[in-house]
């Protein structure tokens, strides 16, 4: 089922979702064992997509286990994810954003069940943003 965020953003998310009160810009969704955070992030100024890139890398956690960059589609520029595993009883978390220029959405999913994460990278790839 697609899902409203802020500002014109949407993502779809497949199963029973409950959105909870935000807190500090930030719109955390729950489901059975899977947990979202939403936020909109300030535009960049005077950036480029490798400096704001760069600029993210800086400040998620170290070491990930992966980093994927990708073409955007359904009006998102770009999107770039870090993959992380093993944080107590977190077992896996992938800091996802999507760009539409300067403007950025960042998506964290976080699950306890470390054989399918598959779920957070389709939602991740499924955010779009419709202005108007």
């Amino acid at each position: 089922m697609r899902r409203s965020l802020d500002d014109g953003w949407s993502i779809e998310l497949s199963g029973a979702w409950t959105p909870e009160r935000a807190e500090d810009g930030v719109t955390t969704w729950r489901a059975p064992g899977r947990t979202m955070r939403v936020s909109t992030g300030n535009p960049w100024r005077c950036a480029d997509g490798a400096d704001i890139i760069a600029s993210l890398d800086a400040e998620l956690p170290p070491d990930p286990v992966g980093k994927v960059g990708e073409g955007g589609r359904d009006g998102v520029g770009h999107r770039a994810a870090w993959l992380y595993r093993q944080d107590g009883n977190i077992k896996f978390t992938l800091y996802g954003y999507n760009f539409i220029n300067a403007t950025y959405l960042e998506t964290v999913f976080s699950s306890a069940d470390t054989t399918d994460n598959s779920w957070a990278f389709d939602a991740w790839r499924s955010v779009t943003r419709s202005v108007g």
